[in-house]
């Protein structure tokens, strides 16, 4: 992925000798408003992850990750799906190109099955439970590179890092720790 955004942005570097015009993207609400990526996440599935990001403000925006399962397909491999809000601490514009320091603060949900309807916060209440959810925190970058010339579209990189803590995570992963660790990187295009 960092070879791609890479070479995106060396592939622009001789095109901005030859044009003197400063590009200034120009986004429908005047900020990136959605985008969708896919990618990997720290868990092994045979589903890419799949997110979908919705930006209300130019400094805040809700997201949803994970494989999809129950909706997109059926599987019964283990997830860790996402949902949390981001906001922006730093970026960094030049011409074509974004770059943006990011945390996050919602829930994750882990699930070792099919997925069941709802979240099932807090310690396990049934017998041999296969999913639970509970708080996560987040650090990420993204980085956009807009490429139209009218500046309304662009593609997208982000990392994500950070941990969920899961009062039920043992038993719903038969052992192990509370606070699960994740890391997921993704790419994509917005509007």
């Amino acid at each position: 992925m960092a070879f791609i955004l890479g070479l995106a942005l060396l592939s622009t570097a001789g095109a901005e000798e030859l044009d003197t015009r400063a590009f200034v993207p120009h986004p429908v609400a005047g900020h990136p408003v959605f985008e969708m990526r896919v990618g990997v996440d720290r868990i092994d599935t045979e589903h890419p992850v799949v997110c979908g990001e919705i930006t209300p403000l130019p400094w805040l925006s809700v997201e949803g990750c994970g494989t999809g399962s129950g909706f997109l397909h059926q599987g019964t491999e283990p997830e860790m799906a996402h949902f949390r809000t981001r906001g922006r601490l730093w970026g960094i514009d030049h011409k074509r190109s974004e770059l943006d320091l990011l945390v996050g603060a919602g829930f994750a949900e882990i699930q070792v099955d099919k997925d069941e309807g709802g979240f099932k916060f807090g310690k396990a209440k049934d017998p041999d439970p296969i999913e639970a959810a509970g708080a996560e925190a987040s650090i990420g970058t993204k980085g956009r590179f807009w490429v139209d010339k009218g500046g309304k579209t662009y593609i997208s990189g982000d990392i994500n890092v950070g941990a969920a803590f899961i009062p039920a995570a043992p038993e719903v992963m038969g052992g192990g720790k509370k606070v699960l660790p994740f890391a997921a990187m993704s790419v994509g295009f917005g509007f």
